[in-house]
């Protein structure tokens, strides 16, 4: 591997590792997480923060290797995804930039989970939605899109390390926020927001080239 290739490949896996901890906010996550566990004991919280953060990450995985398949079944096109993902990324990064970030689950639904078996809601609406919610898989798909074996291994090894960082974070949630304060986690959410929203425009961008690269060669000369 040569200096340049490897400069490379370490800006193209810092920026995968970013954007997918950006989009999965296990800071914000948290906040609901540690909320709902208020009256549950170490060993069982931990426990629940162990299944949300395998059913998330099995989710993301799920979608980044069978992303084309899902693409053919449904007759979408890669080029499709960039679009989509690249709204409903920027969608998720408005939300974050303007304060409305803990709104991937529902009060209704934050009440019910409270009513269930640790186990149970765990993985819903824990580990879905909230942090493999619909900005999660779309940006996992994105990054999926038309890239060499070398970079889709490094996007699943981004996925691992961003569901084993997000696992120390809810477990760690009450100790982090102590330290962290209110403010200091509405200003880390708001960097990961603006983050998020340079990861949206870029899959537009990438889209609006590539349909130009087609019409240009549908275009007769």
């Amino acid at each position: 591997m040569t200096l340049e290739t490897f400069f490379s490949t370490s800006s193209y896996l810092i920026g995968v590792l970013a954007s997918l901890f950006s989009v999965l906010n296990p800071v914000s996550a948290s906040v609901v997480f540690a909320s709902a566990t208020a009256n549950v004991d170490s060993m069982a919280m931990k426990k629940m923060a162990r299944r949300a953060c395998t059913t998330a990450g099995l989710a993301m995985i799920v979608f980044a290797v069978l992303g084309q398949f899902i693409f053919s079944f449904f007759g979408f096109t890669a080029l499709a995804m960039k679009f989509v993902g690249g709204i409903l990324v920027l969608s998720r990064s408005f939300a974050m930039l303007s304060g409305d970030s803990q709104d991937r689950i529902t009060p209704q639904e934050q009440d019910a989970a409270r009513h269930r078996l640790p186990e149970d809601y765990a993985v819903i609406p824990f580990g879905i939605p909230l942090l493999a919610g619909p900005g999660t898989l779309s940006t996992v798909m994105g990054f999926v899109t038309e890239v060499s074996l070398w970079d889709y291994a490094l996007v699943l090894l981004a996925i691992l390390t961003n569901i084993t960082l997000t696992y120390f974070v809810l477990i760690n949630a009450t100790r982090i926020f102590k330290k962290l304060g209110t403010l200091g986690e509405k200003i880390l959410t708001k960097l990961m927001g603006l983050i998020l929203a340079g990861v949206g425009m870029q899959f537009l961008i990438n889209g609006i080239l590539s349909l130009t690269t087609q019409i240009r060669s549908l275009t007769p000369p």
